[in-house]
């Protein structure tokens, strides 16, 4: 079912808006205080605070180089592009390394971060012509239960990509409306720099590229905007890219997705990563081989070395991508995970069952919308694109719920619009 909104010029209330805006954040800080996730930075060591994220922030901040992504001395790396690990980096030269403070700041950045998320749905509504959508959006964004968790919790660029996503969505529509191809190309920069903070993202330029052939009355100007948007997106990556050349033997932004294939296809797969059996941060086998063969090298070790097993167990293969499936959409029950926080279960644990609820609950509802909520053609081909493709390079490797959660936003818009479509309310009108 189509619904064809109305051009709008209306903008949202400031004063919702800030309302929204404290909610959301008032809730994270509350949260803050509750979980008292800072606790895990006491120690002082960056791999058991942050991972990997941390470590390379803590290369950034001694100023030797970008690298050594698991605080073991390895030297220049590329595991994760620098512009989040420097945000942490910024944390840690401001409160003095990893620490108590350090890591309430940040959660408390990330905040900031989440609760503006929630402005921007609203944002994507107006664009849309959609306010009562955008509004709904915003809201269930701000109470969204994962959304509270990564901001105070997640020490990855979860929280900060998803802000990227809905910030990037929100200026690609509003240089798409104009029609014009130069402003396109400025709106490339923007999504430029989301893909050079993290490349997972780059998949939404499909769903930018039909959105705009399907809305733009002159097609030819369509296709040179959009590859001018392209063009301009690729020159923010391209300094990282000659660099990790340079020194790395490769262009790509991340020179781990053969890592990743062998974490998620293996003989103990079960889906999810195994890392304590295959994972240079938990096995001296595999990171003597990586010292060995350095990073480049030993990402297409680890990429032949899945496709052998993937060659051998097709079938298995083939459960596995069903399986990987299933945890992306709609995540999977506790009683099943065998994941531990501390001495508590998964299973035993509230906070566990109410992120499934909210994450399968978000999941189905968007993948419904597509089918029943009230959007134009150009809209149901932009977010199905978005939301198919964004998913794929998981559904081959492995999964975590955090995966998803970059492009949340544009799941909970869906789930608003469905919402709003169940309330028979006509957006178009309002």
């Amino acid at each position: 079912m189509s619904a064809q909104p109305e051009a709008s010029n209306a903008r949202p209330s400031v004063r919702a808006l800030g309302l929204l805006f404290l909610v959301a954040l008032g809730l994270r800080l509350a949260l803050l205080f509750v979980l008292d996730a800072p606790r895990a930075a006491e120690s002082g060591d960056p791999w058991n605070w942050g991972h990997e994220t941390a470590c390379l922030a803590q290369s950034l901040v001694h100023g030797d180089f970008y690298g050594d992504p698991w605080n073991k001395g390895t030297g220049p790396s590329t595991w994760l592009t620098p512009p989040y690990p420097a945000f942490v980096a910024l944390h840690l030269e401001l409160f003095g390394g990893v620490s108590r403070a350090t890591a309430t700041a940040l959660f408390v950045s990330q905040s900031v971060l989440s609760a503006a998320t929630c402005l921007l749905l609203v944002a994507i509504g107006f664009a849309f012509a959609r306010p009562r959508v955008g509004w709904v959006a915003g809201w269930l964004f701000a109470i969204y239960p994962p959304s509270l968790w990564h901001a105070v919790d997640t020490v990855w660029d979860t929280t900060a990509i998803a802000f990227g996503v809905a910030l990037v969505v929100w200026i690609f529509l509003r240089a798409a409306r104009r029609e014009r191809v130069g402003v396109l190309g400025l709106a490339g920069l923007a999504f430029g720099a989301l893909v050079f903070t993290n490349p997972a993202p780059a998949s939404l330029a499909a769903a930018f590229g039909v959105y705009v052939l399907a809305t733009w009355r002159d097609r030819a100007s369509a296709l040179r905007g959009l590859a001018l948007f392209g063009f301009t997106a690729l020159l923010v990556c391209l300094p990282w890219m000659i660099r990790n050349a340079r020194v790395l033997g490769t262009p790509n932004l991340r020179a781990n997705m053969g890592v990743e294939m062998r974490l998620g296809n293996n003989d103990t797969s079960t889906g999810r990563p195994v890392p304590f059996r295959y994972h240079p941060s938990h096995v001296a086998e595999e990171l003597d081989l990586y010292r060995k063969l350095g990073e480049k090298a030993y990402g297409d070790d680890c990429m032949a070395r899945a496709t052998t097993w993937i060659a051998a167990h097709r079938a298995k293969f083939a459960e596995l991508s069903l399986r990987r499936l299933q945890f992306f959409w709609v995540g999977d029950p506790p009683t099943f995970d065998a994941r531990r926080e501390g001495d508590l279960e998964a299973r035993a644990d509230w906070k566990a069952w109410v992120k499934f609820a909210a994450f399968g609950l978000a999941g189905a509802g968007a993948l419904l919308a597509l089918f029943l909520a009230r959007l134009t053609r150009a809209e149901r081909l932009f977010f199905g694109v978005a939301l198919l493709l964004y998913g794929l390079p998981y559904f081959f490797t492995h999964v975590s719920e955090r995966y998803r959660f970059p492009i949340d936003p544009l799941v909970l818009w869906l789930d608003a619009a469905l919402l709003v479509r169940l309330a028979k309310k006509d957006d178009a009108r309002t």
